[in-house]
């Protein structure tokens, strides 16, 4: 005679109750909403770091530039007024088409296909300065001459302008205490959404006030690549109450500055 048993023999088998199938699945709600917050804590530091090393490639390559090229930090733009077609990040043909990477200045020390973008940021429309990976460069100091004392108040034309201001970017002799000034950070501009944007704003210009642009993406942070080649997270300090060039909230947009409130940590002296 066999011995196996089952539920419609001699074996009373037990099933879950409504309850307690209510109740496990209660528990497990419970756990996922612990655990959740937690995952997501651990994937936005992971992206953070991923960013760091981004920047700090960024910052890296463009020290090997200035090596190569007696001294000069890589161009911001060149013939900004006249033309407006080249980046730091590439060309374009059109001002409505995309950058070239395969342009870029620092492709060579990039080696890479295309510059490295933020794993935390992703514009909702691709902007004006796509390409950039979300990342922004000192061009008023570093990339060009913008807003250097004795040429911005010269009556230049725009030719004369892009020719002795726009496309003469600083030498690395003219950096005072580079471990202090600011060479990439993480960038944005706000419209009605994120925009990418080519360029780390600094809080005036001779224009005067400016949009800023530095975006702490990073839980309330933003990765900075300093002159020198070492990458800090900074907390965003302070920004304009007004609204910016497209009228949206800088404070609400993540957008603004860390530090004193002038241009200290973006000038070459």
């Amino acid at each position: 005679m066999s011995r196996h048993t089952d539920c419609t023999t001699q074996t009373w088998c037990r099933a879950f109750t409504l309850v307690e199938l209510l109740v496990v699945i209660g528990i497990i709600g419970l756990l996922i909403g612990i655990l959740l917050p937690a995952l997501i804590v651990a994937r936005q530091k992971s992206q953070a770091v991923a960013c760091s090393s981004n920047i700090r490639q960024l910052a890296v390559a463009s020290l090997a530039y200035v090596q190569d090229e007696h001294g000069f930090w890589p161009p911001a733009h060149v013939n900004f007024y006249m033309e407006n077609l080249s980046r730091w990040h590439g060309v374009r043909t059109a001002l409505n088409l995309p950058f070239d990477f395969a342009k870029s200045p620092l492709l060579k020390y990039l080696q890479t296909a295309q510059i490295k973008k933020c794993p935390s940021f992703e514009p909702a429309i691709p902007g004006f300065e796509a390409a950039c990976g979300g990342y922004g460069y000192n061009n008023h100091y570093l990339g060009s001459s913008s807003d250097q004392p004795d040429l911005a108040s010269l009556p230049l034309g725009p030719d004369e302008w892009d020719q002795r201001v726009g496309n003469v970017p600083a030498k690395q002799v003219q950096i005072r205490r580079s471990a202090e000034k600011i060479a990439f950070t993480d960038a944005a501009m706000m419209t009605k959404t994120y925009i990418e944007y080519s360029f780390a704003e600094p809080p005036t210009t001779t224009w005067g006030p400016t949009s800023p642009s530095i975006h702490f993406r990073h839980r309330g942070r933003a990765n900075i690549a300093w002159a020198d080649g070492h990458v800090t997270a900074e907390l965003m300090e302070w920004t304009y109450n007004t609204p910016n060039a497209y009228g949206a909230n800088n404070q609400k947009a993540g957008l603004g500055w860390f530090g004193p409130k002038d241009n200290s940590l973006f000038q070459r002296q």
